[in-house]
């Protein structure tokens, strides 16, 4: 007859193996929910890139058609003809689509939306002149047009945009919008932010034509 009753070795070896499953379980778990969590985050923040990146295209795309020497002093989004203050207020406009809502805080030292214009005279290739002239390299503020205090400056330079352009064209103009936007972490997990910065600063721009700009060709004698 055959022993029906399991070896006590077999026994001990099947509850050893459990032991040690749940063991590396233990271990693992925790890895496994921090890299789920960095993912996580990493989504909510790509995601929001994305919206911000839609609306300073956009924003770009309506003043590529528009004058950029219509200025006014009217400070406020309802009633301004002003191109620089019309160009920022329209990203700001369409975060507010959004959802879920996105929203600068203009207060907040850090958020900001800058916007410049380039002359380049085709046969050179070479920029002629940005505006507006009174800012320089700095760009014109949102922050400080609305609240008095500029948050932050062009990550270009005209050196550097002058990098950018190739070949030889006919005379042609150019705007730059970039948008600073802090991102404030979600889950603001300890082990995320403890080697990520929160907030983290996000910087998408666009670039588009603008014929406004278009350096005036010098008369004949």
């Amino acid at each position: 007859m055959t022993d029906s009753k399991p070896r006590q070795g077999f026994v001990f070896n099947i509850r050893t193996a459990k032991g040690q499953g749940l063991v590396e379980t233990a271990i693992l778990l925790p890895v496994l929910l921090i890299v789920l969590s960095g993912l996580l985050e990493f989504g909510f923040l790509l995601n929001e890139y994305m919206t911000l990146q839609d609306a300073v295209r956009n924003a770009a795309r309506y003043a590529s058609d528009s004058d950029y020497e219509s200025r006014d002093l009217v400070v406020n989004c309802a009633n301004t003809k002003d191109f620089y203050r019309q160009t920022a207020c329209l990203v700001n406009r369409e975060l507010s689509r959004e959802a879920p809502f996105v929203g600068l805080n203009l207060a907040n030292g850090r958020d900001d939306v800058i916007i410049s214009v380039f002359s380049v005279d085709g046969p050179s290739g070479r920029i002629t002149a940005r505006f507006p002239a009174d800012v320089g390299e700095a760009g014109w503020s949102m922050a400080e047009d609305f609240t008095g205090t500029r948050n932050q400056s062009s990550g270009f330079s005209t050196a550097e945009m002058q990098s950018k352009l190739r070949g030889f064209a006919p005379n042609t103009g150019y705007v730059l919008v970039e948008l600073y936007y802090s991102y404030e972490q979600k889950l603001k997990l300890p082990w995320i932010t403890a080697f990520v910065p929160d907030p983290i600063l996000l910087r998408p721009y666009a670039v588009m034509p603008n014929s406004s700009a278009e350096p005036t060709p010098t008369p004949e004698p």
